[in-house]
Order: structure tokens, then C-alpha cells, then sequence
């Protein structure tokens, strides 16, 4: 990815609105002729199927975020950061334009735009689809209510921090790194060039004004924190493979391990442009950040795999070793005051053997074992207690359905909400 643009420590909406000009291509001059033939003779069945599942969700994405663009261009304050969004949306139909040509010359995916749309829709991902409906939602709302800037940073904040920063990046620096070491699809490589280029532009504008609004307003930057929070549990189920098919990528050369490292790099790079500790970030402030990404990815995907984030629909089924790395989340999470005055803390599971909290020099850490006459007792299951762990249920629902019930005074019961202030 050329991330020129990305690199701008100050960068004005005017230069890059010159840059946009600089930068003009065409979707439909492009020559896909090659392209055609190679995509039958270098590319083997799993590759072509793996390469529809990637190239679908940048064809519905394009699609979307070309349709949803317009409030935030209503909302956008200021002439010229209105001025080089107008070029934002071009880009947007442009890129719809170029992988509906590719999808359905080339690979033979539907007979016009809208049957093209259609073909692809059995290659989305449950985490795609719950992103891009709260991009529909969010700007929906941004419609209603231009004046409310609130919802202007949160639309800024899913749209180029999240979908285009931490999700299309990635993507197209893989696309691109194995389109160049094997040297196929020349006009499809040129195309994923250009719109890469854009993307960095755009993600630079985006950073640029979501700064402006959170510097002018912590109700901006609460609000932008507040989408965080919501989506990028989501945004960890988009790169999914069919049936979890490691295949999809490793046939390209590459591992889902890598595209994760790069996309959290990527996430906590604008994060700290944008003056945000990952820590504010309720899935990052779980993590920890002293581990390299690709250790930090691998982890990430045992609790896809187990199906603790990623996909809602499923019921987590943790091992040990997911177990291990929710109780270090969770311990990172601990009120080491709190755990103190209540004394011992186990976690009881019902279908797995105990944990329980140990300060160690006043630092909490939960081990495996029973706790030595614990001041409060919780006795749940795994599964439940994995999807409270990373906020997919809210303990309060889990005590009121029975699923999770506590043992211990009134008092250390009352005291659980404090002991888990950033659950």
C-alpha cells in the first residue's frame, strides 16, 4: 500500500483534495482480457473460491459506503472538508465500479450489477454483516440529525477508522503482496494499486477530521470510543473464512494471523494519532499490548475459533488455553482495592475445573484451583462466563436468568459491580 498520505503528521483538506486530482484513474479502462485467462489457468479451485469469498466483501463494502457517504458530506462542517468528500464518493462508485467489472467479467459472478450484488452474497461473513448494518444505522441517524456532531464522529469513526483503516487495508496489502510475488491479473493488480491509494487518502481525511471534532468536543470523542466499543467485537468476524478454512489465505501465502496483526497495527497506529490509548478501547484494554501483534492475533483467533468473538450466533466452547487468555483479560480488568476487602474470589464452573483471584503484591491475577475460603463464590458454566468475559452478555441478565449465581455475603455480593468496573 502506498501510505504516503498516511504518513502526513499535518496534512490540510486542500492537499489532499490535489492529491485526489493527481491521483484520477479509470475503473472501466482497464483491461481485464488477461485477467480472464489467467483467472482460469494460474489459479487452481480453492484459489479462484477463496478469491471470490475476499473480493465479495470489497464488492458489497464498495457499494455501501458509496451509498452511505452522502449524510456525512451534509454533516461535514467547513467548505473544503465538504469539497474533498465529494471526491470521497466518487472514489467509492469508482471502486464499485472496478471489482463489479473484475467479479463479473472475469470471474463470472452474475450478468449485470444488481445479479453481480446478489452472487455475492453468500461470501459475507456474520461480522461483516453487523458492521455494515451499524454503518446503515449510524447514518441513517446522521440523515435525521445533520447538527448533531456526536453522530458525525461516530459515523467517521466506523467508516474510515474501522472499515476502511482496520478492515480494507489489510485486505488489499495481502491482495496486492500475492498479486505481485506470482505475477497474475495485471489489470485487476493495477486497479486494487489505485484503489489502495485512495483508501490512504481517505483514511488520512478521516483522521484529520475526526481529530478536529474530538479536540473540539469530548462528546465527539466519547462518542467515537462508544462505536469502538460496539463494532470491533464485530469487526474480529469479518475475515472468517468459510468454515474456518485456513486454506482461503494459506493457499496466497499468507495466514489469517498475519492479516490480524497487521489490522490491529494498523487500528492502534490512527488510534494514537487520534491522541486514544488503546486502553480506552473496551476490547483493547483487555489485551495485552507488551506482546508482539502476531502472538496478539493468535490469541485472537483461539477465541474466534472457539467461538467466544466473531460470530454472536454460536456458543462459545473455551478450552484451557482460551480460558487462560479470557482470566488474563479479566484480571486486567480487577479493582485490586475492591478484591481486597472481599477477600477470597473463586470461580466455581460447572463443567470445568475452578479458578480463583491472587493478589500478588497487590496485583490480581486469577489461577487455576480453588481459592482457600473464598469471600465470594461465582458458579456459572465456561460458555457463559467466556461471553460475559468479552461483553456479549451483561452479567446483571446472566444473574437474573440463573445462569450465573453468586455465594457470599451481601456484602461482597454487593461489592461485584465495583470489582469489575471495566467488564
Amino acid at each position: 500500500m502506498d501510505d504516503t498520505v498516511e504518513k502526513q503528521e499535518v496534512i490540510s483538506y486542500e492537499r489532499l483534495y490535489r492529491l485526489w486530482e493527481k491521483a484520477n484513474w479509470s475503473a472501466t479502462e482497464l483491461d481485464f482480457s488477461v485477467d480472464k485467462e489467467q483467472w482460469r489457468s494460474e489459479l487452481d479451485d480453492l484459489q479462484r473460491d477463496a478469491a471470490l469469498w475476499n473480493y465479495s466483501l470489497f464488492l458489497v463494502g464498495e457499494e455501501a459506503v458509496a451509498r452511505t457517504l452522502t449524510p456525512v458530506l451534509d454533516a461535514t462542517p467547513g467548505f473544503a472538508a465538504s469539497i474533498f468528500l465529494t471526491t470521497q464518493i466518487v472514489d467509492e462508485a469508482r471502486h464499485h465500479v472496478f471489482f463489479d467489472r473484475f467479479m463479473r467479467e472475469v470471474a463470472g459472478l452474475g450478468t449485470n450489477t444488481a445479479s453481480t450484488l446478489n452472487a455475492s452474497d453468500p461470501y459475507l461473513t456474520w461480522g461483516f454483516r453487523q458492521v455494515f448494518a451499524e454503518l446503515d444505522r449510524v447514518t441513517g441517524e446522521l440523515r435525521k440529525k445533520p447538527k448533531e456532531l456526536p453522530l458525525l464522529a461516530q459515523s467517521i469513526a466506523l467508516y474510515h477508522v474501522v472499515i476502511e483503516g482496520l478492515l480494507a487495508i489489510p485486505g488489499q496489502h495481502f491482495i496486492q503482496r500475492y498479486l505481485k510475488e506470482r505475477d497474475i491479473l495485471p489489470a485487476f493488480r493495477a486497479g486494487i494499486d489505485n484503489v489502495s491509494r485512495d483508501e490512504a487518502r481517505h483514511v488520512a481525511f478521516g483522521i484529520k477530521l475526526l481529530g478536529d471534532l474530538m479536540r473540539e468536543s469530548k462528546e465527539c470523542r466519547a462518542a467515537a470510543i462508544e462505536m469502538w466499543d460496539k463494532v470491533l467485537p464485530w469487526s474480529a468476524g469479518v475475515f472468517i473464512p468459510p468454515n474456518f478454512d485456513r486454506r482461503y489465505t494459506e493457499s496466497f501465502g499468507f495466514t489469517l494471523e498475519e492479516i490480524y496483526a497487521f489490522g490491529m497495527r494498523s487500528l492502534e497506529t490512527k488510534l494514537a494519532r487520534l491522541g486514544i490509548d488503546p486502553g480506552e478501547v473496551g476490547i483493547l484494554a483487555h489485551e495485552d499490548r507488551s506482546l508482539p501483534y502476531l502472538e496478539r492475533a493468535d490469541r485472537a483467533w483461539k477465541l474466534i475459533r472457539a467461538g467466544v468473538i466473531g460470530d454472536d450466533r454460536r456458543e462459545p466452547e473455551p478450552d484451557e488455553a482460551v480460558m487462560s487468555i479470557l482470566m488474563e483479560g479479566v484480571a486486567s480488568s480487577i479493582d485490586g482495592r475492591v478484591a481486597r476487602s472481599i477477600g477470597g474470589i473463586e470461580w466455581s464452573f460447572t463443567d470445568a475445573s475452578p479458578w480463583h483471584l491472587a493478589l500478588d503484591n497487590g496485583h490480581p491475577e486469577i489461577v487455576r484451583g480453588r481459592a482457600e475460603s473464598p469471600g465470594l463464590r461465582l458458579e456459572t458454566s465456561t460458555s457463559e462466563w467466556a461471553k460475559i468475559a468479552v461483553g456479549r452478555v451483561d452479567p446483571r441478565r446472566s444473574l437474573l436468568a440463573r445462569r450465573l449465581k453468586l455465594h457470599g455475603s451481601l456484602g461482597a455480593r454487593a461489592k461485584l459491580p465495583r470489582l469489575f468496573e471495566e467488564l
